[in-house]
C-alpha cells in the first residue's frame, strides 16, 4: 500500500492522536512536544522492526546533535533497538549530521538513525533515516516504500518479540578520523591557512567542534560566534537564511578584518558564506569557483582507476537544484562540467548520485546552502568506491584554501553575482495545505500568460517536484549560452519538510523585472495573507 492510500485509511481523531503528519517526504520531523514518550518508543520500534525486517540490517549507527528532545529519543532507542537483536554503534555526545555520515561510512553494512531537526526552530525534532551502504530511506525512496514502511509498523503497533539474543551497544566516535579525511581530501595541510582571518557562526548549532578544530589546525586566525551547542538556540533559529539570525554576523563581517565567513545551520549540514562586506555568496557561485579544484582532484582519481581509469572519456557532470543562478550555472558550465537541473530534496540528490556515478556525476548544490558529492571511501585509494553524501567540513576547507590561494576566483565570482538582483527564497505558510497547489498553480498560469517557459521535469523527464519560469532563457545552460539579453527566472516550491509551506525565489540581471516578478507572486499570496489563510515567514 502507497502513503496517501495508508494514510486514508487513519481517520482524522486517530491521525491526530498519532502524530501522523510527522511522516514527512524526506524524513520524519514533529514539534517535540507532539511526540510524547508513548509515542516515541512506538516510533522507535516501528523504526528498529523496519531496519531488521525491510532492510535486513544487524546494526544501527545512532547519532543526535543539540536539539534538547534528542537525548531521551538517543535514550529510549538505545534501550529498544538492543532489545529487538540490533547492534548500535552509538556516538552519545551531539555531533553534526555530516560527522554522523561520516560514521555511517566507516559502518556500510549498518543502517542508521539520526536525531535531529536541522534548521527548524528549536521546539522540533526529527529523524533522519538511512540504509546499509548510505542508501536513503525517504518516501518512496528504500524498500516498502521507505518511510511508508515505517508508517505502516508504526500503525500495526504490534509487539515485537525480545531478541533471544541481546544486540551490542558499540560507543564510537569518529571526530578524529572525519577531520584527518576532511583536511586530506581538501588538500588542507596543517598550518596551511597560516593567518588567514575567517570569521565563523554556528548558531549554537551541532558543527562548531569539528570545523574550528579543522581550520585551527589548518593555522587559520578564527573569530567565532555561537561556538557553543546549545538548543535553545538563543542566537535565533539555527537557520543562515533567516537574516534575523545572522544579522549581527554580517554587521561584523561588514566592519572588516576577515578574507569571508562562513555560517552553519542547526546540525550543521549546510554552508552559507559571506564575503568580507557581509554580503551572503550563492551556493552556485561557491561551486563555479571551487569547481577548477574539484575536477582536478577527481581526474587524478579516475588517473588511479576511479571512472574506468584513464582510458574512459572524461566528461565530469554535476546537478544544480531548481533555483541555481543561470549565470553561475554558466559559469560552472565553462569549467568543463555538464550542468543539469535537478529537485529540492536531500535523500533525492543524493540517490541521484549514487545512481549516475558511473556516468561521473560527482557534485550537487542548492542554493539553501547544501552542498552533495560522491565522497571516495578512502582519499588514498579511490578504487574501494564512494558514497554520496554531505560534508561541510569538507567544503569549509576546500573553500577556504581556494579563497586564501586564488583570490581572484571570489572576485569574479562576487562581481559577477553583482551584476544580477535576486530575492532570495522566501515563504508562505498555509494554513490549510489544500490551498498550496492552487496557489502555485495560480502562480504558474500568471507567468505563462507573460510569455515565460514553463520546465516541470528535469531533462531525464522525471517530476521536478517544483515549476521553474524563465524569460530569456535557454531550458539547458551551457558553457556558449548566451545570457547577455534581458532574463529573469522565478522558481517556486511546496516544502516537503515543513507543514503548509511554499517557497519562491526570483533572479535576473534587471533590478526592475526582479521587482516585478516579486510583486506579481505576492499579488497572489498577498490576497491569502489578506484573508487570513495564509501568513509570510
Amino acid at each position: 500500500m502507497d502513503y496517501l492510500s495508508l494514510m486514508s485509511t487513519v481517520a482524522e481523531p486517530r491521525s491526530r492522536a498519532l502524530n501522523l503528519s510527522m511522516f514527512k517526504a524526506y524524513d520524519i520531523r514533529t514539534k517535540s512536544t507532539r511526540l510524547t514518550p508513548e509515542l516515541s518508543r512506538r516510533l522507535i520500534m516501528a523504526i528498529g522492526a523496519y531496519v531488521s525486517e525491510a532492510l535486513g540490517a544487524s546494526a544501527v549507527v545512532v547519532g543526535r546533535d543539540a536539539r534538547l528532545a534528542a537525548p531521551a529519543l538517543m535514550e529510549t532507542a538505545l534501550e529498544v533497538l538492543p532489545a529487538m537483536g540490533l547492534d548500535v554503534i552509538v556516538n552519545p555526545l551531539q555531533g553534526s549530521t555530516c560527522q554522523f555520515y561520516f560514521a555511517c561510512m566507516r559502518n556500510p553494512s549498518a543502517a542508521a538513525v539520526m536525531f535531529t531537526a536541522s534548521h527548524n526552530p528549536g521546539d522540533y525534532i526529527g529523524i533522519k533515516l538511512l540504509g546499509p551502504g548510505m542508501r536513503s530511506v525517504a518516501l518512496d525512496s528504500g524498500p516498502e516504500g521507505g518511510i511508508t514502511g515505517v508508517l505502516a509498523r508504526y500503525l500495526e503497533d504490534r509487539p515485537r518479540p525480545v531478541s533471544a539474543e541481546h544486540g551490542k551497544t558499540l560507543v564510537r566516535r569518529y571526530l578524529d578520523e572525519y577531520i584527518e579525511y576532511s583536511m586530506m581530501l581538501a588538500g588542507v595541510r596543517p598550518g596551511e591557512l597560516a593567518g588567514t582571518p575567517l570569521f565563523l557562526d554556528f548558531l549554537c548549532g551541532a558543527a562548531g567542534t569539528e570545523i574550528s578544530e579543522a581550520l585551527g589546525a589548518a593555522g587559520a586566525k578564527l573569530d567565532m560566534r555561537n561556538l557553543v551547542p546549545d538548543g535553545f538556540f538563543p542566537a535565533g533559529d539555527p537557520n543562515p537564511l533567516i537574516e534575523q539570525s545572522v544579522r549581527t554576523s554580517r554587521g561584523k563581517l561588514a566592519k572588516g578584518g576577515y578574507l569571508c565567513g562562513f555560517i552553519y545551520d542547526g546540525d550543521g549540514d549546510r554552508m552559507d558564506i559571506m564575503d568580507a562586506k557581509g554580503g551572503q555568496l550563492a551556493p552556485s557561485f561557491n561551486v563555479a569557483a571551487l569547481l577548477p579544484d574539484i575536477l582536478a582532484t577527481y581526474r587524478r582519481g579516475r588517473e588511479s582507476g576511479a571512472f574506468g581509469g584513464a582510458s574512459t572519456p572524461w566528461r565530469p557532470q554535476i546537478y544544480s537544484d531548481v533555483k541555481a543562478n543561470p549565470l553561475a550555472m554558466k559559469d560552472q558550465a565553462s569549467c568543463g562540467a555538464g550542468v543539469h537541473i535537478i529537485r529540492n530534496g536531500h535523500s533525492f540528490i543524493k540517490e541521484a548520485l549514487r545512481a549516475n556515478l558511473a556516468k561521473q556525476y560527482l557534485l550537487a548544490s542548492e542554493e539553501s546552502a547544501h552542498y552533495y558529492m560522491n565522497f571516495p571511501l578512502d582519499p588514498e585509494d579511490w578504487g574501494k568506491g564512494f558514497a554520496a553524501t554531505e560534508n561541510t567540513l569538507y567544503f569549509t576547507l576546500l573553500t577556504a584554501r581556494v579563497w586564501a590561494r586564488h583570490p581572484e576566483l571570489y572576485e569574479k565570482a562576487i562581481a559577477r553575482q553583482a551584476t544580477l538582483a535576486r530575492a532570495r527564497e522566501w515563504a508562505c505558510h498555509f494554513k490549510d495545505e489544500r490551498l498550496m497547489t492552487a496557489v502555485l498553480a495560480e502562480v504558474e498560469e500568471l507567468f505563462a500568460a507573460r510569455g515565460l517557459s514553463v520546465i516541470r521535469s528535469m531533462e531525464d523527464g522525471s517530476d521536478l517536484d517544483a515549476t521553474l519560469m524563465r524569460k530569456g532563457l535557454p531550458e539547458v545552460i551551457t558553457a556558449t549560452s548566451d545570457l547577455d539579453g534581458p532574463w529573469y527566472q522565478v522558481a517556486q516550491r511546496i516544502s516537503r519538510s515543513e507543514e503548509g509551506m511554499t517557497r519562491w525565489e526570483v533572479v535576473s540581471n534587471s533590478e526592475t523585472a526582479c521587482r516585478e516578478a516579486v510583486a506579481a507572486v505576492r499579488s497572489v499570496t498577498d490576497r491569502y495573507v489578506e484573508r487570513s489563510d495564509a501568513d509570510y515567514e
